[in-house]
């Protein structure tokens, strides 16, 4: 039996959130379970829906969509709810716009012009928890968007609460190694290597190992 995603969508246009639900409770796999045209409304409602995949446009009543991703993640943390993929809709695209999006939590950019295919491929591929981080594409989407600056002031003293073998699956993370290459250097079984990521991504208010690597990056350097 094929696993139900329970979607979320955040948009002020009622007519775009319409289209939208349309399309995706047209699908076997995929049904909308949540939906906001708020940012207030959406902090408020959305950490306590429980959702697989979550829709936000670039475009919300009270912030920009990437403002609100930045919000909605501690919210989810300090909820001890699980936090969905999200996706980030604009009416246009950029390099810059997707970095930050990434930089954000979210895990991809779908622009308004994009056929209805495109959605429900990000949709699908974003909630794939465990998916492997694709470090050169990610590189080099760093490099067109050399301009922006994802500093997080924090971040090293968050890094400093980590626990037994996070430093070192991180320096290793860092680097660019998947998990089992990880796990293979540490000698660790596979499930500790991920194990240890979920946990540095939490006691960083991260949501996304693609956000964690561009804060980390950030962070080194700054720091020579």
């Amino acid at each position: 039996m094929t696993q139900t995603l329970r979607v979320g969508l955040i948009d002020a246009d009622a007519d775009i959130r319409f289209g939208r639900r349309m399309l995706i409770d047209s699908q076997e796999d995929c049904k909308v379970y949540f939906e906001e045209e708020t940012a207030q409304g959406a902090e408020e409602r959305a950490p306590q829906a429980l959702l697989d995949v979550l829709v936000i446009d670039h475009r919300v009543r009270g912030l920009d969509g990437i403002q609100l991703v930045g919000k909605l993640i501690p919210l989810y943390q300090a909820n001890k709810t699980e936090i969905p993929a999200i996706i980030l809709t604009g009416p246009y695209f950029s390099y810059e716009l997707l970095l930050s999006a990434i930089a954000a939590g979210a895990t991809d950019l779908v622009t308004l012009d994009s056929d209805s295919g495109e959605l429900l491929k990000a949709i699908r591929t974003s909630a794939a928890k465990e998916k492997a981080l694709d470090f050169n594409s990610l590189r080099a989407l760093m490099t067109r968007a050399k301009d922006l600056s994802f500093d997080r002031p924090d971040i090293l003293v968050k890094l400093g609460t980590l626990e037994d073998r996070e430093p070192d699956v991180l320096e290793l993370f860092s680097s660019g190694l998947d998990d089992q290459e990880i796990a293979n250097k540490l000698d660790i079984p596979l499930y500790r290597v991920r194990q240890s990521i979920k946990s540095i991504l939490e006691k960083c208010s991260l949501a996304t190992r693609a956000q964690l690597f561009l804060a980390v990056s950030a962070a080194e350097v700054k720091n020579g």
